[in-house]
């Protein structure tokens, strides 16, 4: 069964992110730094990232958009702690898991979400 929500209802975990979003703001010690816009919903996610020894230690992300980039936001935040620092550590799956379903309208949010990891992983601070 697929963790997906095809009636549209939010989970209580999706509710959960989205009404309490987890790791909210700007990261100043962050040693990577990525954005990425929906080109067609014109969402953008910023996610910052402290990386050491090839594994984030703490991330934290900010977002102008829907519901869904917000829940999705917090997710990423979330399930990155811990991963290794490759774009293939965090991927959609995974964050649909951690929000018990993506409802159709807003699984454009996943996308959205692996495109910044992606783009964090790319631009380290310097």
């Amino acid at each position: 069964m697929s963790p997906s929500s095809a009636d549209g209802a939010y989970s209580p975990a999706f509710l959960e992110h989205l009404t309490r979003p987890r790791s909210q703001g700007r990261l100043e010690s962050a040693t990577h730094r990525g954005e990425a816009v929906d080109g067609v919903c014109g969402d953008r996610l910023w996610l910052d990232l402290d990386v050491r020894d090839g594994l984030v230690r703490e991330a934290r992300f900010r977002v102008e958009g829907c519901p869904g980039a917000i829940a999705v936001g917090s997710a990423l935040a979330t399930v990155a702690v811990g991963r290794a620092a490759l774009p293939e550590a965090v991927g959609s799956g995974d964050l649909e898991v951690a929000l018990g379903g993506v409802p159709g309208a807003k699984r454009h949010a996943l996308r959205l979400a692996t495109q910044t990891w992606k783009a964090a992983l790319r631009t380290p601070t310097d």
